[in-house]
């Protein structure tokens, strides 16, 4: 069921898209340039199944997974310009983004018990931001703009061909020190975007009413652009 319309919807900004379409980077961008907050609402995700896996909690055991999702305490907090996830009361924001843990998130994505209950976090993160005052909130995620806010101001849907988002993937990994098997990451890719279109809860998908922006052959500067031109036509 959709969530009502409501004035803080209003002020939220909707980026979806496959992994490593560079929606992350671009939502940061976005949300900088505007003065708005940045929330990456994949890290909940991967914040449960550190948990889980942290309390010996096998990830294909729907219920106990759930029940983590549900008591865990997730804030997003600005440190030195870069955005950090606070699990528990503790920075967790390296350990939740290694190719390790990435790996293993299937169970904990498509497990519906969790998806609902990290669909009203998010719907919560940003709806306390906005009550403290931001002027507006930047979500991106596989179904913000269809599932978490459906009636969202602006929606873009973020793409890349797969060569490529498994190049910035590597570069990433690289960057953090990660070995890097470039196959394997295509591969691992192109599994997480079949898995993300084919599960029956939230699916990856591009809503009705989101603008298409193909990232393949873009920098950031110029993803920044086309997105800056859309939302400044909006205002």
């Amino acid at each position: 069921m959709k969530p009502e319309t409501t004035n803080i919807q209003l002020k939220v900004i909707a980026i979806d898209g496959p992994a490593g379409s560079g929606k992350s980077t671009a939502a940061r961008h976005l949300a900088e340039a505007l003065h708005y907050t940045y929330l990456n609402t994949g890290a909940m995700y991967r914040a449960v199944a550190f948990l889980a896996k942290e309390g010996g909690i096998a990830f294909e055991h729907d219920k106990p997974v759930a029940e983590v999702a549900r008591r865990m305490r997730f804030e997003y907090r600005i440190l030195d310009g870069q955005q950090h996830f606070i699990v528990n009361g503790a920075d967790r924001t390296r350990e939740l983004f290694t190719a390790a843990l990435t790996e293993q998130l299937k169970p904990v994505v498509n497990n519906p018990a969790v998806r609902e209950v990290l669909v009203e976090k998010m719907r919560s993160a940003a709806q306390g931001l906005l009550a403290q005052g931001v002027p507006g909130v930047v979500m991106e995620g596989r179904d913000i703009g269809t599932v978490v806010f459906p009636e969202a101001a602006l929606k873009f849907y973020i793409h890349a061909d797969l060569g490529e988002r498994a190049r910035r993937r590597a570069a990433e990994l690289q960057a953090r020190g990660e070995p890097v098997d470039l196959e394997g990451l295509r591969k691992q890719i192109r599994y997480r975007d079949e898995t993300d279109r084919a599960r029956s809860i939230g699916p990856l998908k591009k809503a009705a009413d989101a603008i298409d922006v193909d990232t393949t052959h873009l920098d950031e500067k110029a993803t920044l652009q086309k997105l800056l031109s859309a939302a400044k036509a909006l205002t």
